[in-house]
C-alpha cells in the first residue's frame, strides 16, 4: 500500500503523488505545512526579561536578535571601558556609557513591540 500524499498548498489528499494537486494546481511536496498554533507571549514579560540584554528577545523565539543585543551591549561596554579611562575617553568628555546605555534601553523597547507585533498577527 502506498503512503499518502497530501499537497504541500491546500493539504488535498493526492492519489497520483507525481501529478499536480487537482484542487489548487500546485506540485505535489508530500507534506503539509497547516498553521501551527503559536504560544501567545506577553510583551511585559518580554520587556522584563529583556531587562538582561537578549533574553526577552529570546523568550520570543528571535534567537539572531537576542544574540545580537548581548553582543551589541556587551561588545560595546567592554569597549568604551577601555576608552573612559584612556585619552581619547577624556578629551571627547562625554561619558562614552550613553551608547551601550540607549542601546539596552532600544533593546528592552524593540522586545516590548516585537510582542506586540506577534500578539496581534497570532
Amino acid at each position: 500500500m502506498a503512503a499518502e500524499v497530501l499537497c504541500g498548498r491546500c493539504g488535498a489528499l493526492l492519489t497520483n503523488p507525481t501529478a499536480p494537486c487537482p484542487r489548487c494546481g500546485s506540485p505535489a511536496s508530500g507534506r503539509y505545512a497547516a498553521a501551527v498554533a503559536r504560544p501567545r507571549k506577553s510583551p511585559r514579560l518580554a520587556a522584563a526579561l529583556a531587562i538582561v540584554p537578549g533574553l526577552g528577545h529570546f523568550y520570543l523565539g528571535h534567537n539572531l536578535k537576542g544574540f545580537g543585543f548581548l553582543l551589541g551591549i556587551g561588545g560595546f561596554q567592554l569597549f568604551d571601558l577601555g576608552l573612559d579611562a584612556s585619552v581619547i575617553g577624556l578629551s571627547i568628555g562625554v561619558p562614552l556609557e550613553l551608547g551601550p546605555g540607549a542601546l539596552w534601553v532600544f533593546s528592552i523597547v524593540d522586545a516590548y513591540r516585537t510582542a506586540k507585533q506577534m500578539e496581534s498577527t497570532g
